[in-house]
């Protein structure tokens, strides 16, 4: 018998599949990161500023504060509606790389060049560049979001599956967005959870998909940020 969805379980990712799984993981793997956003400094000039000659050095954008002096909040990505789980649109291209992408082996089983080519997968599939995963100045470092990545690789790229038998990537539930979840309506999204993790996925282990897999028991709403500590 299948387990009946409670509130906000199953509460993925904010992160991700698979995510750190992916190391998690892991965004692109050598992608040039874009720029910053671009917020020129608001501030009127005062009279002996404005009686000064201009400068020849263009100040950079997007660094300085605004005319309060708070640097200006970012904003926030649009989520919703969310959308059924689905088959990965990946599975050839990982057969390309020599991943079977019914039985992917463990990240820290494929070569590094491998992993890079891997990278572009990831980065698509969540919609985001290097910089959300890794730290720039050293990929090698292990951020939270890498092992939120790298253990949604194991917990469902290698340990589920379509309920059909096809394969589960991290497309499958990110479609494109790192944060896919709406949570302003704690029981409509119980309800999808249930339609979508519960019911439309099996384990690779041959157990039954339940609440339980990831939101442990007790239940923990937000396991990810154990996850973001814990996983390597």
């Amino acid at each position: 018998m299948r387990s009946h969805a409670r509130p906000a379980h199953f509460a993925l990712a904010s992160s991700v599949l698979v995510a750190a799984i992916c190391s998690a993981a892991a965004a692109c793997g050598g992608a040039e990161q874009g720029p910053g956003p671009q917020v020129p400094g608001t501030a009127a000039p005062s009279a002996s500023a404005s009686a000064a000659p201009p400068s020849t050095t263009a100040p950079p954008v997007g660094s300085g504060p605004t005319a309060t002096g708070v640097p200006p909040a970012a904003t926030a990505e649009p989520i919703g509606p969310m959308k059924p789980i689905a088959a990965s649109a990946f599975a050839e291209d990982l057969k390309k790389l020599g991943i079977d992408p019914l039985k992917p082996p463990p990240l820290n089983k494929l070569t590094p060049d491998t992993i890079r080519k891997l990278m572009p997968s990831f980065a698509k599939s969540l919609g985001v560049k290097c910089a959300a995963c890794h730290d720039t100045d050293n990929f090698k470092t292990w951020t939270p979001k890498k092992r939120v990545a790298s253990k949604m690789w194991q917990e469902f790229v290698m340990g589920m599956a379509m309920e059909d038998g096809t394969p589960l990537y991290c497309d499958s539930c990110h479609g494109g967005h790192m944060q896919f979840l709406d949570r302003h309506d704690k029981k409509a999204l119980s309800a999808w959870m249930d339609a979508n993790y519960v019911k439309k996925l099996k384990r690779t282990d041959k157990k039954e998909a339940t609440c339980e897999g990831c939101h442990g028991d007790p239940f923990e709403a937000k396991f990810l940020s154990t996850w973001e500590v814990a996983s390597k």
